[in-house]
């Protein structure tokens, strides 16, 4: 097998691993980017949005009001603004420039239908729950055991600075 000398260890392909046994995980962590559009984010990709549309979906107004978690989803029609389809801006073409993104006028960035606003969670919306970091979310639903431990590991890497909804685009590498 091919093998270099790398500050002073030998790297490459090897015949065999010792300890391979003690390894409970392997994990590659890289920088590919999460997602390349606005409408993805941090809490879709760690699938904690899913669990933040449900308890959305329990809530009183949400149940006397038929919503379904899919309601709360700005991916889907349904509860979305059809105008922008969830992103929150539109884009704007420029015939001999970049195209240019500005908020959306019908939901004013929201994401959502003004009744689907209603719905509020201590105090709080579905798209203003998006805008909290993920520090914020932690304390605001400090009662949900499974909300909590998938934000929490978001958390403990250093990313509590995160906005939730932040558009994957903006997040850097290392993020």
């Amino acid at each position: 097998t091919s093998a270099k000398e790398h500050l002073g260890q030998t790297v490459g392909e090897f015949d065999s691993l010792d300890g391979v046994t003690a390894l409970s995980d392997v994990v590659l962590v890289d920088q590919s980017p999460i997602g390349r559009t606005p409408r993805s984010n941090p809490v879709t990709y760690i699938k904690a949005w899913d669990e933040i549309r449900r308890l959305f979906s329990e809530q009183p107004l949400a149940v006397e009001r038929r919503y379904s978690a899919g309601n709360f989803s700005f991916n889907v029609a349904g509860g979305r603004c059809e105008d922008c389809k969830g992103a929150g801006q539109v884009e704007i073409e420029m015939i001999f420039m970049t195209d240019v993104f500005v908020r959306c006028d019908a939901c004013n960035g929201t994401r959502y239908r003004s009744e689907m606003l209603d719905v509020r969670i201590n105090g709080r919306n579905v798209s203003e729950v998006l805008e909290l970091t993920v520090d914020e979310a932690l304390r605001l639903f400090i009662r949900q055991d499974k909300l909590g431990q998938i934000l929490w590991y978001l958390q403990q890497v250093g990313l509590g600075y995160l906005r939730l909804g932040q558009p994957a685009p903006t997040l850097s590498g290392g993020e």
